[in-house]
């Protein structure tokens, strides 16, 4: 599961299992299908957002250092650069 949340506050703005993680170089592409209303608060926020994939045994936080966000409104997707990657395990 990918959970975008907030950085300040750690206000949920999307929770979804249809996203992707693809690792390229020393980055991240994070794409995920988003509604009208997540899409508007995440481009409100896209300075201040953490992402976590949550799996069984662990928990992946990304961000991306220079809100590297890009929308495909035709797909209803955003995609997130992210350049920082913390594994914990849970």
């Amino acid at each position: 599961m990918l959970m975008i949340r907030h950085a300040i506050g750690s206000r949920l703005f999307l929770e979804t299992n249809h996203y992707s993680v693809t690792p390229k170089e020393k980055k991240w592409i994070i794409t995920a299908s988003v509604t009208k209303t997540e899409l508007k608060n995440l481009l409100d926020f896209q300075e201040e957002l953490n992402l976590f994939i949550v799996e069984e045994n662990q928990k992946t936080w990304y961000y991306s250092s220079n809100a590297d966000l890009t929308v495909n409104a035709k797909e209803n997707e955003i995609t997130i650069v992210a350049d920082h990657q913390t594994i914990y395990p849970v």
